[in-house]
């Protein structure tokens, strides 16, 4: 088979052709058909178009095509739409136009069929990439198909619907106008407005672009998979899930578009900011209850497991008590049908509350101080035998470090040849040097080269830097020992390091407006303590100790919201816990009222035999 990117333009001679997905390929660069190659299934992506018409029933509705898979397109005269303009000759056949329904069928079209390119291209990264279960191909089809035909965009007055609402929007009588010469064979509404941008519109604000991942995340909730929001988003701003430059990658499968569809696939396929992560799971829940589709709750196992992996704590330890909380109290955030509403905690804000709760009681986290006590020793004194794992003070300091090494970086940001691809194919995906213009590429090839040079002398010379002040370094050290020793000592005779550590931690906790208290000393019960939220000046403020607000700032940092949304998350849980625990007081309390029943009466009971029918018959 012959290997079309390595083929050279016969206009341009730019290497590499594209798919036309007509049985020819085209320049990259220029556009121009390639005459001595074609592919001799170019019309496998049409069949699998009257696939996805067949399973909505639209077969009577779609546009025509010619052998090559263009839309067919009437033979119009021109003139009637300038009469000032001289007639065309009839010898020359007239101007070839699409009509009325070719330009909203190939529109509508065009733009579902690549939006559910755009989802097959994320659930294949999904399972190639991330590792995720194949069941969510099958799972995706149903889901999206069920979308869109619920939105209503394949109704047969669809189009003429949108046009009609655009023209009652304005109050406006409507005034002659005259179409540009480039749009004129487009149809316009009374207005003057071309109906192409009018549908292209109505479709993005029915079926939006982010609706892909929204319906690539539903996939991968229905098959019980650890995926969060918070990983799509980070994923498809990565470029790893095919969402900000799929628009290319469509293009070379469907074809560039026709006349009947004057708008480029960059404009139609290409999304202009990320989602946000709470936004991303309340459209995925708007979806599944558009549709009608029963979530499962979240799988709290595994994701459960996943943050303990990521907070490096024993998952053997805390994960059954976890779990145990879980089954007791089921809380109704787990339930991604729930999210729906926008202002609803997330589920995975839910998830890490239990595991805050569990490891407080686990490692008795209610403000004794152990942080505080701790904060003299050094660091080689917390962390290191194996008996110190269910320690408190071991806890804290493990935290502590955890907190500071957790960086939710993205994978472009790792070193500037890897930036530049990632904004070679994500950013700038499409953007190809100016037409002919080699000396742009001789110039991007030229600096290319100079930073590759400048980066070879930099490591040189560092590595002889580090080299020359560690010897530097370990010579000054052989003289300064006793000095070094004598001024630590000093040091740690006075209390300046304690009172430093405590001053910095209140200033982490004001930025994040919660109120440092000291540890604990005289209290009656020993028991779990319960934060409150105080209100101050109008603003609430949030009260807690040192070693709460430590394993509270990991985990925040580990689930990617901010502080304070997780303690509102975990007091939510709390009272819940609460709420349980004095219902089963309650009823285990609570005696029964005097039922008249003729079964359970005392007159019954008084008449009733002792052996029962049947028995005294037996032969034993």
């Amino acid at each position: 088979m012959v290997d079309v990117h390595n083929l050279t333009c016969q206009t341009c001679n730019n290497v590499g052709l594209g798919d036309g997905s007509d049985g020819f390929f085209y320049c990259l660069r220029c556009g121009s058909q390639y005459e001595d190659v074609m592919d001799t299934a170019y019309d496998s992506f049409y069949n699998s178009q009257s696939n996805f018409i067949r399973s909505l029933g639209l077969e009577d509705e779609t546009p025509q095509r010619n052998d090559h898979g263009q839309v067919k397109i009437e033979e119009f005269d021109a003139a009637q739409f300038d009469e000032a303009s001289p007639s065309v000759p009839a010898d020359f056949g007239g101007l070839k136009v699409a009509s009325f329904e070719d330009y909203h069928n190939e529109i509508r079209m065009r733009y579902v069929m690549g939006l559910q390119m755009m989802i097959e291209l994320q659930c294949e990264a999904l399972v190639k990439e991330f590792k995720v279960t194949p069941l969510i191909c099958g799972l995706v089809g149903p889901i999206w198909l069920r979308f869109v035909s619920k939105t209503g965009v394949f109704d047969d007055d669809w189009a003429d619907k949108v046009i009609h609402a655009s023209e009652m929007q304005k109050e406006d009588e409507p005034e002659d106008y005259k179409p540009r010469a480039k749009y004129r064979t487009e149809p316009h509404n009374i207005f003057g407005q071309r109906a192409v941008m009018i549908w292209f519109r109505s479709l993005k604000k029915r079926i939006p672009l982010a609706c892909t991942v929204a319906v690539s995340f539903l996939a991968c909730h229905v098959a019980r998979e650890a995926v969060l929001p918070s990983d799509m988003m980070k994923w498809t701003c990565e470029g790893k899930l095919p969402y900000f430059s799929a628009f290319v990658e469509i293009e070379k499968r469907i074809g560039q578009p026709s006349s009947a569809c004057p708008i480029s696939s960059s404009v139609m396929f290409r999304p202009q900011r990320a989602v946000p992560v709470q936004k991303l799971e309340s459209f995925a829940a708007s979806i599944a209850q558009f549709i009608g589709l029963e979530l499962p709750p979240v799988n709290f196992y595994a994701i459960a497991y996943l943050y303990l992996q990521k907070l490096s704590l024993p998952v053997e330890k805390v994960l059954p008590y976890a779990c145990r909380i879980f089954e007791w109290s089921m809380p109704p955030d787990l339930w991604l049908s729930l999210s729906s509403n926008y202002f609803k905690l997330p589920t995975h804000v839910c998830v890490m509350s239990i595991l805050v709760v569990a490891i407080r009681i686990l490692y008795n986290i209610n403000g004794f101080g152990e942080w505080e006590k701790k904060s003299k020793d050094s660091a080689e004194d917390l962390g290191g035998p194996q008996k110190h794992k269910l320690d408190s003070a071991w806890l804290l300091q493990h935290l502590q470090a955890r907190y500071n090494e957790i960086a939710d970086a993205y994978g472009y940001s790792k070193d500037l040849p890897t930036y530049l691809k990632y904004c070679r194919d994500v950013v700038f995906a499409g953007s190809e040097p100016s037409y002919g213009n080699h000396e742009e590429e001789n110039m991007i090839e030229y600096l290319w080269n100079f930073y590759q040079n400048e980066e070879d002398i930099k490591q040189s010379e560092n590595l002889e830097q580090s080299n020359t002040s560690f010897n530097q370094t370990r010579s000054r050290d052989k003289g300064c020992i006793g000095r070094t020793s004598k001024e630590e000592k000093i040091r740690k005779k006075g209390k300046s390091h304690v009172k430093e550590a405590i001053r910095q931690m209140k200033l982490d906790m004001e930025e994040n407006r919660f109120c440092y208290i000291p540890p604990s000393v005289k209290r009656k019960r020993l028991d779990y303590i319960h934060y409150v939220r105080k209100r101050d000046e109008g603003a609430l403020t949030y009260v807690a100790h040192a070693d709460y607000y430590i394993l509270l700032r990991a985990c925040a940092r580990i689930a990617q919201v901010d502080i304070r949304i997780l303690h509102i998350g975990v007091l939510s849980l709390e009272r819940r816990l609460a709420w349980l625990e004095n219902r089963i007081d309650q009823c285990l309390h609570s005696k029964p009222t005097n039922i008249s029943c003729q079964f359970f009466s005392d007159e019954a009971t008084e008449n009733r035999s002792d052996v029962l029918p049947g028995l005294s018959n037996l032969n034993i």
